[in-house]
């Protein structure tokens, strides 16, 4: 497994951007994990804070860990344009890189806090682009954190909240919109939550509409906090789930 540290000049930020990858040294054909950071965090997050190194080790795996600048990884209304950044140009970017797989059956997305958010709006966004998207302790109701921001500045993102609604960055209306899904080939939602965490009502509520909605969607719960002893398990599960190339939700 080699562990790469990339900085580029990205064409739709543009701006440089750094990525870190942990890449097989194999015959290529590689699964791919796009992992995002929460707030406060960078491409190096998961490199530092969990032992993603160790689990993925021996797996047919590539992890692509790109830095969110605390932009949620949607289209800022006042600003950079980070859902195409990593929807389209860091994918396909990775694939003429590497010798990863440009099949959406082995195109995974997953993210903790900030980052659980990022991934499951580019997964409903684009129905049917990841095979499986997870979230960690996500802050899936993008409405109630933006009435306590907690340090998080929402405007440059989101805009007002009216904004924010009219343009469709709360994930409960992507759910119930019928044109970002594919009844036939949908994305699957692993939403991991810890018993302890505050937030734990939005992991919990996101499953209950998507699962009422139609999506196929596993709520996976167990003791942790909002913190990273938690989200080293989180991890270690969806490496697991990846490499055993089961269907989680059923």
């Amino acid at each position: 497994m080699a562990h790469i540290r990339i900085n580029y000049n990205s064409a739709i930020l543009q701006m440089p951007v750094v990525l870190d990858v942990l890449l097989p040294q194999g015959h290529g054909g590689y699964k791919t994990l796009y992992l995002l950071h929460g707030a406060g965090g960078d491409h190096a997050s998961w490199i530092l804070k969990s032992r993603i190194a160790d689990y993925v080790e021996g797996a047919n795996l590539a992890v692509i860990m790109p830095s969110g600048n605390n932009k949620f990884y949607v289209n800022n209304i006042d600003g950079k344009d980070y859902f195409l950044f990593i929807t389209e140009e860091l994918t396909n970017i990775c694939q003429n890189w590497f010798k990863i797989s440009k099949n959406s059956i082995d195109r995974y997305i997953a993210g903790m806090s900030m980052g659980g958010y990022g991934a499951y709006y580019a997964a409903l966004k684009k129905p049917s682009f990841y095979h499986c998207a997870f979230s960690y302790s996500g802050l899936l109701n993008i409405i109630e954190r933006y009435e306590k921001p907690q340090g998080l500045d929402m405007f440059p993102t989101f805009g007002t909240k009216q904004q924010l609604i009219d343009n469709s960055y709360d994930l409960y209306q992507l759910i119930n919109n019928k044109s970002t899904k594919n009844v036939d080939n949908s994305t699957q939602f692993v939403t991991f939550c810890g018993l302890q965490d505050a937030r734990r009502h939005m992991s919990e509520e996101f499953a209950d509409k998507a699962k009422k909605a139609g999506y196929a969607v596993l709520l996976q719960e167990e003791d942790g906090g909002h913190n990273w002893e938690y989200w080293d398990k989180c991890i270690k599960y969806t490496i697991s789930y990846i490499v055993k190339e089961s269907n989680v939700c059923q």
